[in-house]
């Protein structure tokens, strides 16, 4: 069984598709033959053309996506140990199924396991999220206002278009309702704006700038008061996310996997969209009606469906599959082995 693929970025993880597709990997460019299996980057639009070519030979097409545990460093210059693979849909699309929701409501009917929970522990002790670059590991440094987390607030940013936007139903309008509505539902709160990762490197921009957001406070009341009183404020430092979130007792965000870790750091998390996480009654969902196909189901199914049975972790250099706790522990270890490289002198 041969599958197609169309872009250099999956290209460069052929083995990778082949190891989750059990198909041999082909590069369609200059191919006249027809491959058993399409494969591309989710649904993004880099993959539009892919997805034609599919359904208009009836072949199936597969969707692949970093993981929720991507890497240590973000972009291009490391290969993902967490891949998705999804022949459904693709899990930041709430328009239509995926191979997510099954797995989720899968889990839904099994109850909770002992398992489940100390891998959420794992998780949270060993501090990792998608990317784990992060070099400040404490609050201490930014002059923040009060130690009690019910004082703060977290406003999570995305990258501009980023397709998990659109796909939970929202837009670049969404992030300015979702900033005067956290302020006016929390008019004494302390507020920290998360700039993305990607953000932070300069390689994306953002819904955010320090100069949209004077000119916001320039036009609402509230956010006016908040901004001359210095409680609301970009957060662009290197900071590691788990003390942001347990820096704060909610958070609002419209789609971004920041989310869901924040409620495994025990948040109220409100969403302005429907992201992976949302419509199985853990979440406060604002704007976006949860599809007819979800829930309800415990933050510990949504965990074990998305981290444990959609995701799946590769070790490349053996070309072989991990556990989670597996790669767990390999980007643990490979963050630390940075950060002496890091002491070092290196940039990191």
């Amino acid at each position: 069984m041969k599958i197609g693929i169309a872009t250099s970025g999956l290209w460069q993880l052929r083995d990778a598709v082949e190891l989750l597709s059990g198909a041999t990997p082909f590069k369609l460019a200059g191919r006249k033959r027809t491959p058993d299996l399409y494969a591309g980057w989710g649904h993004k639009p880099t993959a539009a053309k892919v997805r034609l070519a599919a359904r208009t030979r009836g072949k199936p097409y597969i969707a692949f996506e970093d993981g929720f545990l991507r890497s240590v460093l973000p972009g291009e210059t490391e290969l993902p140990i967490g891949m998705i693979m999804d022949r459904t849909g693709i899990y930041y699309d709430s328009s239509q199924p995926s191979d997510l929701e099954a797995c989720i409501n899968r889990r839904s009917c099994f109850g909770s396991s002992s398992d489940v929970s100390r891998t959420i522990e794992l998780l949270r002790t060993s501090r990792l999220s998608k990317y784990n670059h992060t070099v400040i590991d404490s609050l201490a440094g930014l002059g923040l206002r009060s130690a009690d987390r019910r004082d703060r607030v977290l406003v999570i940013d995305q990258t501009a278009g980023d397709a998990s936007i659109l796909g939970a139903g929202a837009g670049s309008d969404t992030f300015d309702r979702i900033l005067r509505t956290a302020v006016v539902e929390n008019p004494e709160a302390e507020f920290l704006l998360r700039v993305h990762p990607e953000t932070m490197l300069g390689r994306k921009a953002g819904n955010f700038s320090a100069e949209r957001l004077e000119n916001i406070a320039g036009q609402d009341v509230a956010l006016g008061r908040c901004h001359s009183e210095n409680r609301l404020r970009l957060t662009p430092e290197p900071i590691n996310p788990w003390e942001l979130l347990e820096g704060c007792a909610k958070v609002y965000c419209v789609s971004s996997q920041l989310g869901f870790e924040a409620l495994l750091a025990g948040c109220e998390v409100h969403c302005f969209g429907m992201p992976f996480y949302g419509g199985w009654g853990i979440t406060r969902d604002r704007m976006v009606p949860a599809p007819s196909r979800r829930g309800p189901a415990t933050l510990e199914a949504v965990f074990a469906g998305a981290y444990i049975d959609y995701s799946h972790y590769v070790d490349h250099s053996s070309k072989s599959l991990l556990h989670i706790d597996e790669a767990i522990e390999f980007l643990s270890q490979k963050r630390n082995s940075l950060r002496v490289i890091a002491g070092q002198g290196e940039d990191v």
